[in-house]
């Protein structure tokens, strides 16, 4: 007899089972960040507004996830085709951080709190 408690999935019974499951990065992301005068947005659908006086009006439009050598970027691509894409960079679950698309290096050093700037972190 199979039932759930014994059903065995090909690659697990061939030893080479990946282990648990990722969280998917919308799971990983949705939520809102802030950081001076501004605020950021994220669903789980891939949407996004940014907002606050950084921004002036508000903005809407999609966010994806992206590597770029060792870094994992968000990008926010906005509804309006005549406006630039927003860069962060991922630091951690809870922090993200402004970059340009030319300029990662800024990511490969610890984050100074008081010093850099576009840094949003997680509202809780």
């Amino acid at each position: 007899m199979v039932n759930a408690n014994t059903l065995v999935t090909p690659s697990a019974a061939a030893g080479t089972d990946p282990g648990p499951i990722a969280k998917s990065e919308e799971t990983f992301l949705a939520g809102t960040f802030s950081g001076d005068d501004i605020e950021l947005k994220l669903d789980a659908k891939g949407r996004f507004v940014l907002s606050g006086g950084a921004v002036g009006k508000s903005l809407h439009g999609n966010w994806t996830m992206e590597k770029s050598g060792l870094h994992t970027l968000l990008r926010l691509s906005v509804d309006k085709k005549n406006e630039d894409d927003w860069l962060f960079g991922i630091r951690s679950r809870n922090t993200l951080q402004a970059v340009n698309e030319g300029k990662l290096k800024v990511l490969d050093r610890p984050l100074d709190i008081n010093e850099d700037s576009g840094v949003l972190t997680r509202v809780k």
